[in-house]
């Protein structure tokens, strides 16, 4: 009987491990994992954790990894682990394998802070740092800008991207001043300008926002738009450099660029003068100063439709502070000009005819001069000239012109 109770005992001690096990194995996450071996298999591997992060501070990233390894083979959440290894990846130039680590960390969405991978020293969120990271490395890995033939930069993006992008940076400008004909009508911005005038003045949107975040300096700005201004103004400035109705990227992803760049040299983890020159070719890619060949600039409207279209635009540009009151004033005065209004010429003409016309009093005053006035006017004027001529003296031989001495 006690043998047979014994039995009973070991077995169900058994089945109870087996159960230990089974739930240890078949481990899900939940919304809470509150249960107490979760929490203690979440604990093992910090001691590596530890001391990855010491290497890595140290400037041992090899041997950070190995730590990280470790870590991560005892505990796979392990958020300092993946942290650091990935920070050490960037490091010796293992994008992937670092991009892998960040994605864990946002699956893992945890709520543990860390100073490692913070430009200003302060703890953030990890899942926040990987986040920021991650975006780094996506752009590090696509290249922002090309080289084409002739030497010149443009942006590698693609046709179809680049007209999404260049339509929401002009849809936003919109939205942000609010224009009450956009709020009055249901229009669209493909409605107001071509894919090709599209592209254009997202440029010109994204130039004056990199000069108002002080990206660009006021003389970068004044030259690279006094440069291209036909390509808003076509009737009354040069024609813009070649490429500027090329897509553009998202205005964001310039300026999350520059920005990550500009933290880079805050970081050391690139020169200053590596800063200058990335941020030379992208804005170069955007709008030269000084093109090495220019557009066409559009052909002047020759049918009131197609001019309405042009005075539309104009306004359009004019309330997204793109265009100054005499800019806009002047293309107006050249649209009207090329379509054949002139409102100035019947007042040129009415003054020309008044200016023919002698008034009543200059009339009365011309008959009322007499014969007798007229003829002593006339008898002043042959005095006049008597006396400022110049007479000989008596005894004195008159000179002879034509003589050489």
């Amino acid at each position: 009987m006690l043998a047979r109770n014994l039995t009973k005992t070991l077995l169900s001690a058994t089945a109870l491990s087996l159960l230990t096990a089974c739930a240890v194995v078949d481990k899900r996450d939940t919304s809470e994992e509150s249960n107490w071996f979760v929490k203690m298999f979440e604990k093992d591997g910090q001691n590596y954790a530890q001391k990855a992060s010491l290497e890595y501070l140290q400037g041992n990233f090899e041997k950070t990894l190995e730590y990280t390894t470790e870590a991560l083979k005892a505990n796979p959440r392990n958020e300092q682990a993946l942290l650091v290894g990935a920070l050490a990846c960037e490091k010796l130039g293992r994008y992937n394998r670092a991009r892998q680590y960040y994605e864990d960390l946002i699956i893992i969405d945890g709520n543990e802070t860390s100073i490692l991978g913070t430009s200003d020293g302060q703890p953030h969120k990890i899942t926040d740092i990987a986040k920021k990271n991650l975006r780094a490395i996506t752009i590090t890995q696509n290249k922002l800008t090309i080289e084409n033939r002739d030497g010149s930069k443009s942006f590698a993006v693609s046709e179809k991207t680049g007209q999404e992008a260049s339509r929401n940076t002009i849809t936003e400008a919109l939205r942000k001043k609010s224009m009450p004909v956009v709020r009055q009508q249901p229009i669209g911005v493909d409605d107001i300008f071509t894919p090709a005038q599209q592209n254009m003045v997202s440029r010109f949107l994204i130039l004056k926002e990199l000069a108002e975040k002080d990206f660009i300096t006021k003389e970068e700005f004044l030259s690279r738009r006094s440069a291209n201004l036909g390509a808003l103004l076509p009737l009354t400035n040069m024609a813009p450099g070649v490429g500027m109705d090329n897509p553009v990227p998202d205005a964001d992803l310039i300026i999350e660029r520059l920005e990550i760049l500009k933290e880079g040299v805050e970081t050391r983890a690139i020169t200053p003068r590596e800063f200058s020159a990335e941020r030379e070719v992208i804005i170069e890619a955007l709008m030269s100063p000084e093109p090495r060949q220019r557009m066409q600039n559009k052909a002047p409207s020759k049918n009131i439709l197609d001019a309405a279209g042009d005075l539309r635009r104009l306004e359009v540009l004019y309330n997204l502070d793109l265009i100054t009151a005499n800019e806009k004033e002047t293309e107006k005065k050249a649209v009207e000009k090329y379509l054949g209004i002139n409102r100035d010429r019947p007042k040129a003409n009415a003054v020309k005819e008044i200016k023919k016309q002698p008034t009543a009093v200059e009339k009365t005053a011309k008959d009322d001069v007499k014969p007798d006035v007229q003829k002593d006017v006339e008898t002043v004027k042959e005095n006049t000239k008597e006396t400022t001529a110049v007479k000989p003296v008596a005894g004195t031989p008159t000179p002879d012109v034509t003589s050489p001495f």
